[in-house]
């Protein structure tokens, strides 16, 4: 884990126009937007992800955690550049570098990480169970990376709250092979923090 975590801290500051190989000074942060900064951190986590060792569950836990912290400190920064005239884009940027080393380290030391049990999600009885998820904000997000492993180039196109013998999203994505239904039972993080924090659950 330990290696997991030094590889992530490196490649956090290799940040170029896609995705660059070196390293960049840590008093010299790169010139792009918070929004750039996420999907080049969100990058950075599948790319540590294909290189890292250990168990597929382990490597999964550790790439979400990543994820979630990349998409925190985006939701905290998100109007950096627009909230001063004094906010330079490389301010922004090395608000969010230290904010993602922050969040990450922060969130490895608490306990359960994000995983997955159950089943492949195309029943009730067959749900994709999310452990370990401490909010909503966790939750959701590792739905979006199951279906991300599992099912490359799925697009979400509705969803609804199911509380009939159990507590699930229940997600409609388009697939080549036409719409596609998967459960996801969501109890453990909703018995935590109650129905409001099933924000993110509306239908979109």
């Amino acid at each position: 884990m330990m290696k997991f975590f030094l590889r992530i801290g490196f490649l956090l500051w290799a940040f170029g126009g896609v995705f660059a190989a070196r390293a960049t000074p840590i008093d010299a942060p790169p010139t792009l937007t918070v929004g750039q900064m996420h999907g080049s951190c969100q990058k950075t986590c599948w790319t540590v992800r294909e290189g890292a060792k250990g168990s597929e569950s382990l490597r999964n836990s550790l790439t979400l955690t990543c994820l979630n912290a990349c998409f925190k400190c985006f939701l905290q920064l998100r109007s950096c550049s627009q909230s001063s005239a004094d906010s330079a884009p490389s301010e922004c940027a090395a608000a969010f570098l230290q904010c993602y080393k922050q969040s990450f380290a922060e969130r490895l030391k608490s306990k359960p990480l994000v995983s997955f049990d159950g089943g492949d999600g195309h029943s009730r009885e067959m749900a994709v169970k999310i452990v370990g998820a401490a909010n909503s904000l966790e939750g959701v997000p590792a739905e979006d990376f199951w279906i991300q492993l599992k099912h490359p180039g799925w697009r979400k196109k509705e969803r609804r709250f199911v509380k009939e013998g159990g507590i699930y999203d229940v997600i409609v994505y388009d697939t080549p092979n036409g719409p596609q239904t998967v459960w996801f039972d969501v109890k453990d993080f909703y018995v935590k923090n109650g129905e409001e924090d099933l924000r993110l659950l509306a239908p979109k």
